[in-house]
């Protein structure tokens, strides 16, 4: 019998072919051939289980910076969320190649990281430490010279990770306990804006910065999540001031870029923001400097005002300061046929993402300049105008008319919000009668409070010696 030539029949011809071959497998067509061929006896075919077993590990530290604008925060999250998490994709590069055995499991690899930063928030010099994948075998682990030879952990993360996060120094030698989050010895956070048409009182603006210096009680600087059960709200802030930026862009231009430093041991859940709202209420002459002052006075405060913090996206954790013992290593201080190719890949998807931006930022000026050409602002009746509050975003909040702070409603107390969410979390736990993990955490919450401190999960950056003790 002669076979038949598929490769001229039409599509619906050779469905119908397929079709007659189905209906007659119960007639004596064996069902193998019609399911296609059998699966390859070939030992090879099938990929092997690795076997981490196998293989050594070793506790490192990796630098790595990412924009903030694409992700839902660094940390990664137990539920679903609108946008990936940093840290979710690099929990995942980390098992694609085989440097973790379980990203679900971060104390197994003893993970840490060194400043939280929420969603829409970038950094440049973010640290996190954990136990990984080693090609060399403890003993030469202890040896530096053997740095050139051992894995390269920068170019294998940065392989599988979108150009917006690039991991750029690792140290594979670091001290005796070390840790990302309390080895840490200072953070810098930078927040960027936009005084347009002198809009904003930059002088007053550095007066009421100056009084955040110092070590301070910065409750009604931050936002009170009940979950956390923080009591301690004492955090010391080094340094505190307003610079200048000027790139020799667009010099003719009525809007002048600055930036605000604050430098501190570790910071509070939305504390860069919150101190920025004030001092852009203190810019725009609707509050005096001293309000900051006032503010971290517990007696006169001793609840927050309501108010709206500063915009998300000009925040960046700009730096993580650690001890001289510990040793950093850029792709160029390695000495392996890898370092060249890698370096040059890593500087050309910075370029990449700068000289986007940079294209960007020229069609979106393009826009503007047509916009407000064909939209011109007409003078507004005093009776009928109302008051823009500048947030850092461009765009701000109306009000028809302002409240000071001093005069507006106060939230509730810390301990208000602790005790509150202690008894509902309390209530569904005696609803369901399940006994599990969250009782213990329960547990570990209210012992904490009763003692003054806060516990290590979801707390942002606690000082060293207080959170030793919880």
């Amino acid at each position: 019998m002669l076979k038949a030539d598929y490769k001229f029949w039409t599509k619906k011809d050779l469905i119908d072919r397929i079709k007659e071959l189905e209906s007659a497998s119960g007639n004596g067509v064996e069902q193998s051939k019609l399911e296609g061929p059998a699966e390859s006896k070939n030992k090879f075919s099938k990929a092997r289980e690795f076997n981490f077993g196998a293989h050594s590990t070793r506790y490192v530290a990796l630098k790595f910076a990412y924009m903030g604008w694409n992700y839902n925060g660094l940390n990664v999250q137990q539920v679903p969320t609108p946008l990936p998490t940093v840290e979710g994709l690099i929990l995942e590069a980390l098992a694609t190649c085989k440097l973790l055995e379980d990203p679900d499991d971060l104390d197994k690899c003893e993970f840490n990281r060194c400043g939280r930063t929420d969603k829409g928030v970038s950094a440049l010099a973010q640290v996190i430490s954990l136990r990984i994948r080693s090609r060399l075998t403890p003993e030469e682990q202890q040896d530096e010279a053997n740095d050139d030879i051992e894995l390269s952990y920068i170019t294998m993360l940065n392989n599988l990770l979108p150009p917006d996060i690039r991991f750029y120094q690792a140290s594979l030698h670091p001290p005796e306990g070390f840790n990302a989050r309390f080895s840490c010895k200072s953070r810098h956070y930078k927040y960027f804006f936009v005084s347009r048409g002198k809009n904003l009182d930059i002088a007053a603006m550095r007066q009421g910065a100056a009084f955040i210096i110092g070590t301070h009680d910065f409750r009604n600087f931050c936002k009170i999540d009940g979950s956390k059960q923080i009591t301690n709200f004492v955090r010391t802030i080094y340094d505190a001031n307003i610079e200048a930026i000027n790139h020799g862009h667009r010099d003719n231009s009525e809007e002048e870029l600055y930036v605000f430093n604050l430098k501190g041991s570790a910071f509070l859940w939305h504390q860069v923001r919150c101190i920025m709202g004030v001092l852009l209420l203190v810019g725009q002459g609707l509050e005096s400097p001293a309000v900051v002052n006032q503010l971290l006075d517990i007696e006169k405060y001793p609840c927050k005002p309501i108010y709206d913090m500063a915009y998300e996206i000009p925040l960046v954790l700009y730096d993580c300061e650690f001890g001289d013992d510990v040793k950093w290593k850029g792709l160029s201080d390695f000495n392996n046929r890898y370092a060249a190719t890698a370096s040059g890949n890593i500087r050309g998807d910075a370029y990449g993402l700068w000289y986007d931006g940079v294209i960007k930022n020229e069609l979106q000026y393009a826009m503007r300049n047509i916009v407000e050409t064909w939209s011109i602002e007409k003078s507004r009746d005093a009776a009928s105008s109302r008051i823009r509050v500048d947030t850092g975003d461009g765009i701000g909040r109306w009000f028809s008319e302002y409240v000071p702070l001093e005069k507006r409603e106060m939230m509730s107390s810390f301990e208000e919000l602790n005790a509150r969410w202690l008894s509902r979390k309390t209530k569904i736990l005696n609803v369901t009668g399940k006994v599990n993990s969250n009782s213990k955490f329960i547990e570990k919450r209210r012992l904490a409070s009763f003692r003054g401190e806060a516990t290590n999960e979801t707390d942002y950056e606690e000082p060293k010696e207080v959170a030793a003790q919880s």
